[in-house]
């Protein structure tokens, strides 16, 4: 009886202590404009290997107001939007900002109260207007504003608050891209305080190496070389944490392109000197970057070469040297997700995926899709299949478990360091009950 009273004490509902993984997806705009098969559309975009999907970008004109990024951009938002016709469960964002974007005008609209106003009440038109679920704060970065930004984040918050319940809609989500640099996250976050306004934060663990440098390293690598003990994504994720951000609210970016550099001699392994960035690709066309499905076509044939400190692959064709992700790296980062119980993963971008399936001989959305079994699995999964509802442990992952639901696979996570039970059809501590 006394153990019964105990594992009844300790038992937590399940609905208050587990949540879902996000999987966050970026669609660039630019790619509808894109030519052969480089270009994808929104209505091209597949509305279930996502949790969330956002729109980049958006634009902040003189008048402090959010604007479509292009005039064309305001059919792609509503073909974009309809995508939840398709998938109810989806989440539609716009992104704001980003690398090109001049941050005077992010510094200037942040400046004022007034100016700020002006900038949230014609997010919340706009954003309703054509139907997205929230906004993605991309200022890269607010480095001499870092109060201001906290202070947009706090009245963007309260606003759309407000705005949910005057109308009875669901509230708008506040969310943002932050840097993965030490530096830059030290000047331009107030790091605790904007989480407590924050929805989520997409911490942009990729770019730690590019032009700048002198010699090859992996512009992504999950943990850290002797000489690279800050610029990796485990140090990342764990920075931002250890200032107070909730585990759960940090999203870890993954990129589906790669980096690359021109070699200047014979030496091809990490650290070896460059001449250059690399070549630019076929459709992306920029150089010193490849989309997913340009590096298969780059390495097609080629040996691909792995970091085993760092997690993560690179290849070498002629003088060609490309950093880049896949499949084996992923596991290694979505490990990595669930053994620190962040809230996530979050893909730049969908249009650097082999979203045909032409190139990679590894079917559609190759790095997407086996990000989604991992983490998310949901409409594409098959475990629910012929199941009753209910909720049923997942082999080899304890602090996870199904959620079934007419049919449908649904991947929920308990907090901390709980473990699912399924004696109770909860979560537990681990001295409870543990699933084999």
């Amino acid at each position: 009886m006394g153990k019964l009273i105990l594992t009844a004490g300790l038992c937590l509902l399940m609905t208050s202590m587990a949540s879902s993984y996000k999987l966050v997806c970026y669609y660039t705009s630019w790619s509808n404009y894109r030519t052969g098969e480089g270009k994808l559309t929104p209505s091209d975009v597949d509305p279930f290997q996502c949790t969330h999907l956002i729109f980049a970008f958006a634009s902040i004109n003189y008048d402090n107001e959010l604007i479509p990024g292009d005039q064309r951009d305001i059919e792609s938002y509503k073909t974009f939007n309809g995508l939840k016709d398709r998938n109810p469960d989806l989440k539609t964002l716009l992104a704001v900002g980003g690398q090109t974007f001049c941050k005077s005008q992010f510094r200037s609209m942040a400046s004022t109260k007034a100016k700020r106003d002006r900038f949230i009440k014609s997010s919340i038109q706009l954003l309703r207007n054509y139907g997205f679920d929230g906004i993605n704060l991309d200022w890269q970065f607010p480095t001499n504003s870092r109060r201001k930004f906290t202070w947009l984040c706090k009245e963007l918050l309260r606003a759309f608050s407000k705005e949910a319940e005057e109308t009875g809609s669901p509230r708008l989500l506040v969310t943002s891209a932050v840097s993965a640099s030490k530096g830059i996250i030290d000047e331009s976050y107030e790091m605790a305080k904007i989480a407590n306004y924050l929805d989520f934060l997409n911490v942009m663990t990729y770019n730690f190496h590019g032009f700048w440098d002198s010699v090859t390293g992996h512009h992504s690598p999950l943990d850290q070389r002797t000489a690279d003990d800050q610029l990796n994504t485990a140090f990342a994720m764990k920075y931002w944490q250890d200032q107070g951000v909730p585990a759960e609210k940090l999203i870890l970016g993954l990129a589906a392109f790669g980096r690359t550099f021109t070699l200047s001699t014979t030496s091809s392994g990490v650290g070896a000197p460059i001449s250059n960035v690399g070549k630019a690709g076929p459709y992306t066309m920029e150089a010193g970057s490849l989309s997913y499905y340009e590096v298969c076509l780059a390495l097609e044939g080629k040996q691909i070469e792995w970091i085993t400190d760092q997690k993560v692959p690179y290849g070498v064709a002629g003088d060609q040297w490309i950093g880049f992700d896949n499949k084996e790296s992923i596991d290694a980062k979505v490990k990595h997700v669930k053994d620190n119980n962040l809230g996530g993963v979050f893909v730049w971008s969908l249009d650097h995926d082999d979203f045909n399936g032409n190139f990679c001989k590894e079917g559609k959305y190759p790095l997407v899709s086996h990000l989604r079994s991992i983490l998310v699995p949901g409409t594409s999964a098959d475990f629910c299949k012929g199941k009753n509802d209910g909720n049923y442990p997942i082999p080899n992952d304890p602090y996870s478990f199904y959620q079934c639901s007419n049919g449908v696979s649904y991947t929920q996570k308990c907090q901390g360091t709980l473990v699912y039970n399924p004696s109770c059809d909860c979560c537990n501590w681990p001295q409870v009950g543990v699933h084999p």
